[in-house]
């Protein structure tokens, strides 16, 4: 009897340990959307400030509540990490200047689809260009000067900016999902709402996905010269510490501002390491962006998001999958040019050859344009003898 009593303390023990290991992969994604689902990432009308705990110099400012052990990547890359907090002033320390880690789309795009379980790692080591999902948490986001106001519950500013940034990405040759959906209200359960959109766009199958906002400060916090050629609304990466793809969400928002930084320098502002998970924990490859604030002009951060799709661009098929169609369109243009200046030529030099003096040439060239036009005068006019011939009308084989 004690030997079973010992027996069933031991598979009690077994199965107890158990459930501790399988515990961070099955529940990990439902139990800390509950767990932030109630506590708000933003100030209601207020906003934070970041300081250097040594300079006393501003950092950063932003809506989103900052948390002791909250970090930030700012545009030159450096790194600070949060300290404390008095009031709304967030002191943080300077931890080092990083180099942004740059790691290839295929290796993020091939472990994605091994871990969705579409293929085996070992399969495919050249993968197609990703499905991109784009939505909207807070879908009534808008901006004042353009929209009239802050907040639209039918849908705000920010879809019009979702729509031009799916536009470039489509024009350069990325299949784009666009959810219009506005997860109202704006509140704590907007998250919440707003994952069962994500997992709608993960049966169709996405395998990257943009949740687009904007911030709530004055409008010069995201107003910087863009690549010396003016003043251009900027970006904001969010990445949430609390999921177990942080890692890996953390390097994609590195490698896609390495990307922007050298084709469009200082377009994006920096990198917000926060406290939450903003539901990207269901994929790998998820990121918020912050295109501006409420009080920037929403013809501008459209602007900016059409530049931020070309580095998306250009990170996911390179720049010559970028630019296929403008190649494509200067390369047929360029050859017909070639081929009118290459008859000119070939009709100049036939014209000087054949003619004793330059009045004869001229008279040559006269009628060669004369006899030319009025032909082609004739063709737009109602077509020649064979067209006559064919009886014009002849609607049988229409």
């Amino acid at each position: 009897m004690k030997i079973q009593k010992k027996g069933f303390v031991f598979l009690a023990f077994l199965l107890f340990v158990t459930i501790l290991m399988l515990f961070p992969i099955l529940g990990y994604n439902v139990l800390q959307a509950q767990v932030y689902e109630d506590k708000p990432d933003e100030l209601a009308s207020d906003f934070f400030i970041m300081k250097d705990a040594e300079t006393r110099e501003t950092i950063m400012q932003t809506a989103r509540i900052i948390n002791p052990g909250d970090k930030y990547i700012n545009a030159e890359n450096d790194l600070y990490r949060v300290e404390n907090i008095e009031g709304n002033i967030a002191w943080a320390t300077h931890v080092e200047r990083i180099t942004l880690r740059e790691v290839p789309p295929d290796e993020w795009l091939q472990g994605a689809l091994a871990w969705k379980g579409t293929i085996e790692e070992s399969q495919q080591k050249k993968v197609t260009p990703p499905t991109i999902g784009v939505y909207h948490s807070h879908g009534a986001e808008s901006y004042v000067p353009s929209d009239g106001t802050e907040s639209i519950p039918e849908g705000g500013g920010i879809l019009d900016v979702g729509d031009s940034f799916t536009a470039s990405l489509r024009d350069d040759g990325l299949n784009v999902i666009h959810v219009d959906e506005t997860h109202v209200p704006h509140d704590a359960g907007a998250y919440y709402r707003s994952r069962r959109t994500c997992e709608e766009l993960l049966g169709k199958g996405v395998d990257v996905l943009f949740d687009i906002h904007r911030d709530a400060v004055p409008a010069e916090e995201y107003l910087a010269n863009v690549d010396g050629e003016g003043e251009e609304v900027q970006l904001q990466f969010v990445v949430g510490q609390q999921n177990q793809n942080m890692d890996v969400n953390q390097s994609f928002a590195e490698s896609l501002k390495s990307v922007t930084d050298s084709i469009y320098p200082n377009l994006v502002k920096g990198i917000f390491l926060a406290r939450g998970n903003y539901n990207q924990d269901i994929i790998p490859l998820s990121l918020l962006i912050e295109v501006g604030s409420h009080e920037n002009k929403k013809e501008r951060a459209e602007e900016s998001m059409t530049l931020f799709a070309d580095a998306v661009s250009t990170y996911f098929v390179g720049p010559q999958g970028r630019q296929v169609s403008e190649r494509t369109e200067g390369t047929a243009l360029r050859s017909v040019l070639w081929v009118v200046l290459i008859a000119g030529l070939v009709l100049g030099l036939y014209l000087l050859i054949s003619t004793e003096n330059l009045e004869e040439l001229r008279a040559k060239v006269n009628h060669f344009f004369k006899k030319e036009f009025a032909e082609l005068g004739r063709q737009r006019g109602g077509g020649g003898e064979e067209d006559k011939e064919d009886g014009g009308g002849g609607g049988e084989n229409r």
